[in-house]
């Protein structure tokens, strides 16, 4: 098998699929088991041959749901070639909200523009979108947009008011730092922090042992391990340890 470094494995995706592929994107490959991880020392090598299939299979996904959903499927409107940072930019990382959109794809769909696909506009200034953790609303004060956001969830305003109020940063930092000297002052009365290394400790021993990455996930993403039932016997195999 031949083998690059990541720097020229990306410039061989790019060069191979006709897109920008960053050295940042093969890094994303390998450490969530998409690619395998080889080399020696503290040099990063990947196979091509395991680069060309994951791009292929790549290129049947999108096959398998054009087939399933129509010609008119926007592949690009997926935003995959994106790395995680880029998707949960500034606000949208604020809490790990499970329903939101990428903000880009909300965009796509507020902003004036036009193209192939999206053949109109489809919101005007002064629209009011929907609700959720405030995706919606962040991307459309982004764009200028006069937006009011309702949702029947307490919490997804809290956090959607959190993301676009306007904050008196010396009133935070102030806030904050009372919380840390309270959290300080709170674990040196209490054995929460012994506690915690040592189950720290015993879970780290534990994952490394049944759950070492990026090897797991590997096995996962190639259908070795089914993760639902290995992660549920394991966990269940830890649940002495974390009571004692």
């Amino acid at each position: 098998m031949e083998l690059l470094t990541i720097k020229e494995a990306s410039a061989w995706a790019s060069k191979h699929y006709g897109r920008n592929i960053t050295p940042s994107n093969i890094a994303y490959l390998i450490q969530y088991g998409r690619i395998k991880k080889m080399g020696e020392n503290s040099e990063t090598l990947v196979g091509k041959e395991d680069l060309a299939k994951y791009y292929k299979s790549q290129k049947w996904r999108e096959v398998e749901w054009t087939q399933k959903l129509g010609d008119d499927l926007n592949w690009h409107l997926s935003f995959e070639k994106l790395r995680e940072a880029e998707r949960t930019k500034h606000v949208h990382r604020l809490h790990p909200y499970k329903g939101k959109f990428i903000p880009q794809l909300v965009e796509y769909f507020l902003d004036d523009h036009t193209d192939e696909f999206k053949t109109e506009t489809y919101f005007q200034r002064g629209d009011d979108p929907f609700g959720g953790s405030g995706t919606t609303l962040v991307q459309a004060n982004e764009l200028g947009m006069h937006a009011i956001c309702i949702d029947i969830s307490q919490f997804n305003a809290l956090i959607t008011n959190v993301k676009i109020a306007k904050h008196d940063l010396f009133s935070l930092q102030s806030e904050i730092r009372n919380i840390n000297i309270a959290l300080k002052e709170y674990i040196a009365r209490s054995n929460v922090q012994e506690f915690d290394n040592e189950l720290l400790k015993a879970l780290a021993n534990f994952n490394n042992r049944y759950f070492p990455s990026p090897e797991f996930k590997i096995k996962v993403y190639n259908g070795e391990i089914n993760e639902g039932e290995y992660t549920k016997l394991k966990s269940e195999e830890f649940f002495p340890s974390s009571s004692r």
